[in-house]
């Protein structure tokens, strides 16, 4: 047995499939991730935000943190463009 999360049939073209959902897909399936140069500067989910793949904790610099990461993001990406 696999890994897999297989979801209900789905016909198509008059054919049942099951779709497998891995578990790293679920886990970021309700979050955003930004990445710049091939490496995650900025996520947002649903258990908090994370900068370089650390988890923000939740305190009163915690927007300051995220505002900071999100303005070097966006700065790369016109860098890059």
């Amino acid at each position: 047995m696999n890994n897999f999360n297989y979801q209900p049939n789905y016909p198509i073209n008059g054919t049942n499939v099951n779709i497998g959902v891995s578990p790293e897909y679920q886990a970021h399936q309700n979050s955003l991730t930004m990445i710049a140069g091939g490496a995650e500067m900025l996520r947002i989910a649903p258990d908090g935000f994370y900068v370089r793949g650390v988890k923000v904790p939740v305190d009163d610099q915690e927007a300051e943190t995220v505002y900071r990461a999100f303005r070097q993001f966006l700065v790369w990406a016109e860098l890059n463009r």
